[in-house]
């Protein structure tokens, strides 16, 4: 009802304006100046619309947002045009050779109409505009809802491992070593050299804490989730990040000095650290604890040829069986995500927040620093825009969901694939469009850690037989045991297919041929460079 005002007295305005214009013009008598006049009157109500219709088009026929506003601000301009050329050719048509009709038109009566009129309208404007302000503190609520319901439980702080990460950080933080090329931490070189050595034993501190904040079972920062951000997060997902290739080395110099336990708690801690940056319910944290995950797995595989007969309980350990289970869950993280796109919606509708603060001013140009969507963006745009984003997050929920119910990835892609070419196609809005993850990714992301823990429990069991026999099996039929083993199914298959397992020059290699869906020799080991096109996913574990 109220957009509807809003046009009925914009306009009453335009068409009032143009009248009063009309009246002063069959009032005066040069021409010149009745000519300015009536052009004034007809042409001020439509030219500043023209704009405003162009960008409606656009953002319907351009961008093909969902809910447009176009018919609207079109029918208002026609109406303007056609009504306003019709009050200036029957005010000002001579009848019968005397004076035209709107010299009789009250002049200041027709003023403090359009100047009415135009008051109501700005008036309306503003109600509704505070009516989408109004929305913004529910919406920091439910942000800080969803947020608080997928986080960890707030647990004692001699259980909680944030403070321990924050003291391990501001070590790491003043060690420039840390991101120096060729630093001790880059997998390349010796790691018996005398650089590791003096580099563990710096840090042998920061590695102590580490090692204590892995081991406690939950992670909680303090934030304000009612406003979650990227720059939030962004400082202790690098801290993690840091802490377990500090981890990765101290693993494989314990493992090269024959430590083989100690190398596999390392390597479990890595996982675990992983999951404390992934128990922070956002897409960002998520895909970070999956890759702190790879590592832990790939240094796991670089592990297992070094084991020996003595070591063969430590495959049956929590910590390995932890290792090659099941991966990091994905739907925390996408209602996470919904609560940092509700809250950024909160923002723009009640102005706290900029473009800037979304793009960033290097990808939008500097012209953006200030730019505030305004009250027009946020009264006919924001609300459809934001049921849009909603309807799209819980699809993308459903669909995780399902995924975890099913591990049939291609199905998952063709309906992630169908939920992007829909977005591509009708887009719920502009700021949607921004915020909105790449699902498609995502789920494929997902795939593919689920695929590296497959392959890696595979390897688990032939080093298993390896150790109990003394022959690693070179395939699935050289696996001993009262049941026929079977080769895990491979997630990322467009078909139902067993995970790959061949005889490499490096070693065996199990994978999955990868989302082309076709085999490319494998993967690479580690440090090596993929050949183009060649999307195998897995591991290659060395025959020493």
């Amino acid at each position: 009802m109220g957009h509807a005002l809003f046009f009925l007295f914009a306009g009453a305005a335009g068409l009032l304006w143009t009248a009063a214009c009309t009246a002063a013009a069959a009032r005066v008598r040069r021409g010149w100046l009745k000519a300015l006049l009536a052009a004034v009157g007809a042409g001020l109500p439509v030219i500043p619309l023209l704009p405003i219709v162009a960008a409606s088009w656009w953002l319907a026929f351009g961008m093909r947002i969902e809910a447009t506003w176009f018919p609207y601000v079109f029918t208002l301009l026609v109406s303007l045009f056609i009504g306003g050329a019709w009050i200036v050719w029957a005010g000002l048509a001579p009848r019968d050779g005397g004076e035209p009709p709107a010299a009789r038109w009250p002049l200041i009566g027709l003023i403090a109409l359009a100047v009415i009129a135009a008051a109501v309208t700005a008036g309306v404007l503003l109600i509704l505009d505070n009516a989408v302000a109004a929305q913004a503190s529910y919406l920091r609520l439910e942000a800080a809802n969803l947020m608080q319901s997928n986080l960890p439980p707030v647990v004692a702080d001699d259980d909680n491992a944030a403070a321990l990460h924050l003291q391990a950080g501001a070590a790491i933080a003043a060690d420039k070593e840390f991101g120096a090329e060729g630093s001790p931490l880059d997998r390349e070189g010796d790691v018996m050299r005398e650089a590791v050595t003096a580099f563990l034993a710096r840090h042998a501190a920061t590695l102590d804490l580490v090692r204590r904040a892995a081991d406690r079972d939950t992670c909680r920062f303090t934030r304000d989730w009612s406003r979650p951000s990227m720059t939030m997060i962004l400082s202790e997902i690098q801290m993690v990040r840091s802490e377990s290739r500090l981890l990765a080395l101290a693993a494989r110099r314990a493992a090269a000095e024959g430590r083989h336990a100690d190398a596999l708690a390392d390597i479990a801690r890595i996982q675990r650290l992983g999951r404390h940056a992934a128990a922070e319910p956002i897409l960002v944290s998520y895909l970070v604890g999956i890759a702190l995950d790879h590592l832990a797995l790939a240094e796991l595989t670089d592990l297992l040829p070094r084991l020996g007969a003595n070591d063969a309980a430590l495959l049956d350990s929590p910590d390995v069986r932890d290792l090659v289970g099941r991966p990091l869950d994905l739907l925390p993280a996408l209602y996470g995500e919904e609560a940092f796109g509700l809250a950024t919606f909160a923002g723009f509708a009640d102005g706290r927040m900029t473009t800037h603060e979304l793009i960033g001013p290097d990808q939008a140009g500097g012209a953006c620093e200030n730019f505030d969507v305004g009250p027009g963006f946020r009264v006919f745009h924001l609300p459809g825009d934001l049921d849009g984003y909603r309807r799209m997050m819980r699809a993308f929920q459903q669909l995780a969901a399902d995924r975890e119910a099913s591990t049939n990835y291609a199905q998952t892609r063709r309906r992630a694939e169908a939920l992007e070419k829909s977005l591509a196609d009708r887009r719920p809005g502009v700021l949607s469009s921004l915020v909105l993850p790449a699902i498609t990714s995502v789920f494929q992301a997902r795939a593919r850690s689920e695929t590296l823990h497959r392959a890696a429990a595979v390897l688990v069991a032939a080093t298993k037989q390896r150790l109990a026999t003394g022959s690693l099996p070179l395939e699935p039929a050289a696996f001993d045991g009262p049941v026929p083993f079977a080769m895990p199914a491979d997630p990322l298959a467009e078909v139902s297919a067993p995970l790959l397992m061949k005889r490499s020059d490096d070693g065996i290699a199990v994978y999955s041929v990868g989302p082309d869906g076709h085999d490319d020799g494998g993967p690479v080991p580690p440090g090596e460079e993929a050949a183009e096109g060649n999307d195998d996913v897995g591991f290659v574990m060395a025959n020493l």
